[in-house]
Parts: structure tokens; sequence; C-alpha cells
């Protein structure tokens, strides 16, 4: 009998008026950011994570048929959502790629966007283990499912092909966030993970240059890999995710 697996699912916590949107990695879900989550909820914040499209199923051709242009698409549904429920003052974080999102969507000058940043997210191009860690994923994800290992072997021969695709798309994406980084001016976050295993650690320094016309706030976790969220300093990490929203330009109260 197989064992039943919990797909993960969006969170959307309401607590005060202040909004914070939190957004999971490339092959990831929500649950890269939930006890992100649960340290900002109990900042009385509104927190919402949402699912990029084609992920949080067992069928990693699923993510490949999306894209970049369409997880910003989710991004910026997200933002509608969150002002749809009356908030209309929101900070927006992301993980990796969804930190890629993030900044992308501060560049849109969005005037309910108070702050964000990115977690060890590559934002200007540097040497990446994406590829071979979304094919581990792809193997891993695919022996959770129903398919034999003839049908399971089809699939990861098209899967390679078509990720290597995705992964240049997504690169070109995030350079024309690079070349946006000027039209930032609201406060940014930034946290990289000193042993960043997915990405070189040091590609955060050039996005600090692109980030020079507005406050910004680095912190380096020296003990932490690629997902910061869940490392051995993520206790501190939240707190210094919290410090950094306690101190946006709100309007409004709690």
């Amino acid at each position: 009998m197989n064992k039943r697996i919990t797909l993960p699912q969006p969170l959307f916590v309401e607590h005060g008026k202040r909004a914070v949107i939190l957004l999971h990695a490339y092959t990831g879900s929500p649950n890269d950011v939930r006890m992100l989550c649960r340290a900002v909820e109990n900042e009385n914040y509104t927190v919402y994570s949402p699912m990029f499209s084609g992920h949080g199923t067992l069928d990693p051709q699923d993510i490949l048929k999306e894209g970049p242009q369409k997880w910003y698409q989710d991004t910026k549904e997200a933002i509608v959502f969150l002002k749809s429920k009356g908030y209309d003052e929101i900070a927006i974080l992301g993980l990796s790629m969804g930190g890629i999102m993030a900044l992308t969507a501060l560049t849109e000058k969005d005037l309910g966007l108070v702050g964000g940043g990115a977690f060890c997210s590559p934002i200007f191009p540097t040497k990446t283990n994406v590829y071979h860690s979304f094919l581990e994923y792809a193997k891993k994800v695919m022996a959770h499912g129903t398919d034999t290992q003839e049908m399971q072997a089809k699939k990861y021969a098209k899967i390679i092909d078509v990720e290597k695709q995705q992964l240049r798309e997504i690169d070109r994406f995030s350079q024309q966030t690079s070349e946006r980084l000027k039209m930032i001016t609201t406060p940014i976050f930034l946290a990289q993970g000193a042993l960043d295993e997915m990405i070189d650690p040091v590609t955060v320094f050039e996005t600090i240059k692109g980030l020079k016309q507005t406050k910004l706030t680095l912190q380096w976790y020296p003990k932490s890999g690629h997902v910061v969220t869940v490392g051995p300093e993520r206790k501190q990490f939240e707190k210094d995710v919290s410090d950094f929203l306690n101190k946006l330009p709100w309007s409004k109260g709690e």
C-alpha cells in the first residue's frame, strides 16, 4: 500500500492591518516559508504565501509546463488578492526564485508595496546547481507517484531537455529584473547563507550594487545553506526579518 502523501497548500492567516507576502522557491512550495510565516504572524502581521502555478504536485512536469512569466503573474495576483481583502500596505519577500519575483514586483513602484526582499536569490548571473537539483527533485517526486518504472523513465527523459530550456527562461527573467533594480526605492532586506550549495553566495554583493539607491539591509548567515528559512540559524533569520518588517514605513498601526 502506498503511503498517503499530503500535498502542500497556500498559506493565508489574517492578523493585523499590515500584510506580508512570502514567496517560495523554484520546485518548492509554501512549506519553504511555513516557519517564517508563523514567526511573522506572531508579530501581528497578516501573512499570505501563495503557490506558484505547477507546484505542489506529484508530477515535476507540471512545473515545466509553466514558466517565470506565469509565476510573476501569480505574484501580481497575490498582491491583488490581499488588496481585495482590504490590505493596502504590503511587504513582499521571497526565497530564491521567490525573491526574484518579489524584487521584480518592487520595480513596478506599486504604492501599496512598502518594502520587501530576497533570500538567497540569484538576481544576477551566477554559477548554480539548480539543473542537477531539479533532476534529483524529479526522481524523488516521481517515486511517490503511481507510474510504473518504465513510465517514470520516459518522463525523466523528457524532463532533462525541457528543464534546460526553462532554466534559460528564468535566467533571462532575472537578468531583466537585475537591469530594473534601479527602479526600486523602498527598503530592501537581503539574506544569504554562506554555505549556499545552490548558488554562489557572493552573488548577493552584485545585487547590493544594483540597489545602491535605496535603504538596504544585508544579513549574512555563516552556518546556513540555500534554504535559509529552515537552516541552523533559522531563529536569528526570523528575528532579522521581523526587525526589518517592524521598521518599514507603514502608515497604519498594527
